[in-house]
């Protein structure tokens, strides 16, 4: 008499973890695609007709507020994206691979689960450790700084009535270096302010 074949093979096992985690993702990721609603849409409301007085001081200066901001938004989100991707993405398959080794009757080859739980496990180990090389979170949160400069230096320029419009350069370029500096994490740097100079506090 033919043996009759489990229905929870390994493989079948496998592949149930991959659906389960690519539907986690998912979930995941749906909720995390809510940052590309429509944000800051009061600001960009407020200095698009300053934009539209074009050939003046205060139509170039808002303009550049406004695409330095909305292109800081859209790294910040993207790169929040990555990171908390990478780090449920590593929790995930890390509690899977703990979760394989318990089971009693869905596996029931020790090789097979030790197999599975080795895989996933250096997986997890592999996504943290690319997450933390690349400086994800680092990325994250510098972009998500300098937005929140510009957006500030944004509603200055308008609650100022764009006065003295080119002095906010300086104030733009300030907050994108920062945000460079922060991202590179090079240590300390001088940046120019007011035409002199001050030393950025050290970058960890």
């Amino acid at each position: 008499m033919t043996e009759r074949k489990p229905y929870f093979s390994p493989l079948r096992v496998l592949v149930g973890v991959v659906i389960l985690f690519v539907l986690g993702v998912g979930i995941w990721w749906y909720f995390e695609s809510r940052g590309t609603w429509p944000r800051g849409e009061a600001l960009s409301g407020a200095l698009r007709p300053v934009i539209e007085g074009a050939g003046t001081d205060q139509s170039l200066v808002a303009r550049v507020i406004l695409e330095n901001y909305l292109e800081t938004r859209t790294d910040a989100l993207y790169w929040s994206g990555v990171y908390w991707g990478s780090t449920f993405t590593a929790a995930t398959v890390s509690a899977v691979a703990g979760l394989i080794l318990k089971f009693e009757t869905i596996v029931k080859n020790e090789g097979v689960k030790k197999d599975i739980a080795a895989f996933l496990s250096i997986l997890a180990a592999l996504i943290i450790t690319i997450s933390s090389s690349g400086d994800f979170q680092r990325k994250w949160q510098a972009n998500r700084i300098a937005a929140a400069e510009l957006e500030q230096t944004g509603y200055e320029f308008l609650e100022k009535n764009g006065a003295d419009p080119r002095a906010y350069f300086a104030t733009v370029g300030q907050a994108l270096l920062r945000r460079n500096l922060a991202i590179v994490g090079s240590g300390e740097k001088r940046i120019q302010v007011n035409g002199g100079s001050k030393s950025a506090a050290p970058i960890k």
